[in-house]
C-alpha cells in the first residue's frame, strides 16, 4: 500500500478541535493556534503511514536554516552563505539522500562529476564549503561524523600566472586620458587594492596628511593602507577636477547622481587604458600581483605585503602574488653595479 499525503489543513483543524475542548479555547484562540501550526510545519509534508507520520522533508530545511543562522550570528557575508548553500544544494541533487545520509562516497563521486566542468581550484572551494557545512553538522550533532574530512585537498593545476614588467605598468600611466582614469591607475600601483575595496572607498576613509586609507577588506577586516605622493597629486587633481561635494564616494560616475562606480565600471576603465598599449587582458588584480612582486623584490618583510594585500594567511600572499621567478641578486647588481 502506497503511502498518501495527509490534508494539512484538515489535521491542523483536527487537532486544534481536540485541544480545544480539552483546554476551552474560545474561537480566537483556535484560530491563533491553527495559524502557528500552519506557519512552522509550512514546509513540511505529512504522509500516512502504518506506524507513523513522516516530517523526512523538513529536515533538511531545518538544517540548513539553522546553519544560516549561525553564520550570520558569526559574522559571516551573505554572498559568502550564498556560496555554502550553493555547494550543498548541487551535492543533494547530485545524491538525491537526506543530508544527514550522504556519505563521505556520495561526496567522492559528486566531486568527481563537478570536477569535469569546472577547474581544480573551483572543485577544491566547493570541497572546502561542503566540509564547513557538514562540520557544522557534526558540531550541531545532525550526524557522528564529518563525511568530508578524509577527503584531501583537490590540488589544483600549476599555471604560470602573467606579472607584468615595470615598463608596462608605467605604460598604463602614460596611457590615461582623463584625470579619472589616471587616478584608479595610480592607485592600483600604489596600493595592489581589490577591485570591491576601490569601489568602497569613502572620502572619509582617506587620510590626506598622512597618506594613509582605512580599506574595509573582506571578512569585515579593517586595514590601513598608504598611497604615493604621486598618487595624493593624482587623486587631489581628480576631485578638484570632478568637485569634493558631489558624492561621499572617492570614485563616482560624472553624471547624476553621482553614484559610486561599480565594480565593473572600474574593470571596464582598466580594459580599455589597457587596450591602448597593447595589454587588453590586463585587470585590477594584474597590479595587485605586480605590487606584491615589486615588494618582494627590492626585500620588504613578507608580513608588511600581506598585511598591505590584507590576507589573513601568508599562504596565499606566496603562492599567488610573489613571482617566483623574481632574482633578487639581479636586481640588487641592476642598482648598485649597472
Amino acid at each position: 500500500m502506497m503511502n498518501q499525503k495527509i490534508d494539512k489543513d484538515y489535521l491542523f483543524k483536527t487537532v486544534v478541535r481536540i485541544m480545544g475542548e480539552e483546554m476551552h479555547f474560545d474561537n480566537k484562540q483556535m484560530h491563533k493556534s491553527i495559524n502557528i501550526l500552519t506557519s512552522v510545519f509550512s514546509d513540511v509534508d505529512f504522509i500516512s503511514s502504518k506506524n507513523f507520520l513522516s516530517t523526512e522533508r523538513c529536515k533538511d530545511t531545518i538544517i540548513i536554516k539553522n546553519f544560516m543562522g549561525c553564520k550570520k550570528m558569526s559574522g559571516v557575508k551573505e554572498n559568502s552563505i550564498e556560496q555554502y548553500l550553493l555547494s550543498v544544494n548541487s551535492l543533494s541533487n547530485f545524491c538525491r539522500k537526506e543530508l544527514i545520509d550522504i556519505s563521505t562516497d556520495d561526496i567522492r563521486r559528486f566531486l568527481l562529476f563537478y570536477e569535469k566542468s569546472v577547474c581544480k581550484t573551483t572543485a577544491d572551494n566547493c570541497r572546502r564549503n561542503l566540509n564547513v557545512f557538514f562540520q557544522f553538522m557534526e558540531d550541531e550533532e545532525y550526524i557522528r561524523k564529518n563525511p568530508v574530512k578524509k577527503i584531501p585537498k583537490i590540488k589544483e593545476e600549476i599555471k604560470y600566472k602573467r606579472f607584468y614588467t615595470d615598463l608596462e605598468i608605467e605604460s598604463m600611466r602614460d596611457a590615461c586620458i582623463t584625470r579619472r582614469e589616471l587616478a584608479i591607475i595610480d592607485l592600483l600601483i600604489s596600493t595592489g587594492l581589490r577591485v570591491s575595496e576601490i569601489s568602497n572607498i569613502l572620502l572619509s576613509d582617506i587620510d590626506w596628511e598622512n597618506r594613509m586609507i582605512i580599506i574595509h577588506g573582506k571578512g569585515s577586516k579593517d586595514r590601513f593602507v598608504p598611497f604615493s605622493v604621486r598618487c595624493k597629486k593624482h587623486l587631489q587633481e581628480y576631485l578638484s577636477d570632478r568637485g569634493r561635494d558631489i558624492s561621499i564616494s572617492l570614485f563616482c560616475s560624472m553624471k547624476k547622481p553621482y553614484l559610486k562606480l561599480g565594480k565593473s565600471s572600474i574593470n571596464n576603465i582598466i580594459k580599455d587604458v589597457g587596450k591602448r598599449v597593447n595589454l587588453p587582458d590586463i585587470t585590477v588584480h594584474c597590479f595587485r600581483r605586480w605590487l606584491a612582486s615589486d615588494l618582494n623584490k627590492k626585500g620588504v618583510d613578507p608580513a608588511i605585503i600581506q598585511e598591505i594585500l590584507g590576507h589573513s594567511s601568508f599562504t596565499t600572499t606566496q603562492k599567488h602574488y610573489l613571482d617566483k621567478t623574481t632574482n633578487k641578486v639581479c636586481y640588487m647588481h641592476n642598482i648598485y653595479a649597472s
